[in-house]
């Protein structure tokens, strides 16, 4: 049809076949489940890489901005009718990716663009946003920076000697001179990882850094669950427990970081679903039987995961499930039936559409591999196993579905896989709720 009549056809009628065929798909039901919020995610996801690409090739964003009109159009001519809907899906899909082409391509020209001068030595004012330590020592990382009573975009990544100056943590703001050293977009070809958060530079301070206090909500509850920590337990067992209890592992030593990688139960170390989901199923419990408005109940169960995700500094695999947790919350509140897809698909649309660089990270691509796996996979895993217990059974369907859903990303980051964790982390992930459960609370009491 297309080949015998590709000149005669317009516009509209274009338009309409078009429908037809998707329509004809969509009713094919066996072929084809269309959710709205896979096709959003799948969009902005092919938008995201464009931008990537359209920088590595240097092609100007103009070319993207151009299609704009063009999906206008097309729009006006669908009139907004009952009859394309679907028609007005796919060009909210298109909407999208050109979206997530714009947020990509913008974020990495920002992050290449730099106001100070590689190997100059300047003052800088900021506020400590984080603070970890590696094997050579402790680093913070400033942000809202000014130089010379100029406000710098970006953050920074301050490396710190033993004498450093005086005492700081997150939410004090500080002051020091150091040489500055700029963050290369693409070192050894790839995306810098610190461009996810925005570290435009680098310093090595020796000395000289004074602080003042400033309070900061989730920098302050942070600073007082790792001071209680480090204060009542040995080094090591205080690193590991501050790990699983915020996903920080700046303080774990790397050697033990690579051991648990390697036995496959790193995971444990990611504030996500096997944490939130413990502490938003106590929250229901607590409030299930209280005769409270059901707006109020939203709240209660909501705002403690809010401020516990922001406790562990809002990494991604925390608002994801976070986000999960409210929009499950959210469907019962509205007596909507939930769909664990669409909400995965709705997590990832909001945390690309902050950060779209987020894309690119180990986090992100392990955190959503899992999940989706588990929600694809993990009916059929268990079905040899039908004849053991269901607790047994969804245990075994978890951890094999998410297991077999991260092995592309881990061997892409990380060239293994960890044939220990398939079978550690069935007896794992049952002995890891009841440890986070005595950890959590013992800590409470503690504080």
């Amino acid at each position: 049809f297309f080949k015998n009549n590709f000149y005669n056809i317009n516009t509209v009628e274009a338009i309409a076949l078009l429908n037809d065929i998707i329509s004809h798909m969509a009713n094919k039901r066996q072929l084809i489940n269309l959710r709205f919020p896979v096709l959003i995610i799948l969009s902005l996801i092919c938008g995201i890489l464009l931008g990537y690409l359209f920088i590595r090739i240097q092609i100007d964003l103009f070319y993207v901005i151009a299609t704009v009109p063009a999906v206008a159009i097309i729009l006006i001519l669908c009139r907004f009718n009952s009859k394309y809907r679907l028609m007005i899906f796919c060009l909210t899909c298109i909407f999208m990716l050109i979206l997530g082409t714009a947020l990509s391509y913008i974020q990495i020209k920002t992050f290449d663009s730099k106001q100070l001068v590689n190997g100059d030595t300047y003052t800088v004012c900021a506020t400590v946003s984080d603070k970890g330590k590696t094997d050579s020592g402790e680093y913070i990382i400033v942000d809202g920076v000014f130089v010379n009573g100029m406000r710098v975009g970006g953050k920074i990544k301050v490396y710190l000697s033993a004498s450093y100056g005086e005492k700081c943590d997150v939410g004090y703001e500080v002051k020091f001179t150091s040489k500055i050293t700029n963050n290369d977009i693409f070192p050894y070809g790839k995306l810098n990882y610190n461009a996810e958060k925005n570290i435009k530079y680098t310093c090595f301070l020796q000395s000289g850094l004074t602080s003042k206090y400033k309070f900061s909500l989730f920098g302050s509850l942070n600073s007082v669950l790792r001071n209680t920590l480090f204060e009542n337990l040995d080094s090591d067992t205080a690193s590991v427990a501050f790990a699983m209890l915020t996903g920080n592992t700046d303080f774990v030593d790397s050697q033990t970081v690579s051991a648990f990688r390697y036995g496959g139960i790193a995971h444990i170390f990611a504030v996500s679903g096997l944490h939130i989901g413990i502490i938003y199923g106590i929250l229901r419990l607590l409030f299930k039987k209280r005769r409270l408005n059901r707006y109020i109940k939203l709240a209660l169960c909501l705002v403690p995961l809010f401020l516990y995700t922001g406790i562990c500094g809002f990494t991604v695999s925390s608002v994801r499930a976070l986000i999960m947790c409210a929009v499950a919350t959210i469907a019962q509140t509205f007596f909507v039936k939930y769909d664990a897809l669409n909400s995965l698909s709705i997590s990832a649309v909001i945390i690309l559409i902050l950060n779209p660089l987020t894309l690119f990270s180990v986090g992100f691509q392990l955190s959503f591999t899992a999940v989706a796996s588990i929600i694809f996979l993990s009916k059929n895993i268990v079905r040899p196993f039908k004849k053991l217990p269901r607790k047994v059974t969804d245990t075994v369907g978890v951890s094999l579905s998410a297991q077999a859903g991260t092995m592309p990303v881990m061997l892409s980051h990380f060239g293994y896989l960890s044939g220990a964790g398939i079978i550690m982390n069935i007896f794992l992930v049952p002995l890891l709720s009841l440890f986070f459960l005595l950890q959590f609370f013992g800590v409470l009491i503690s504080l």
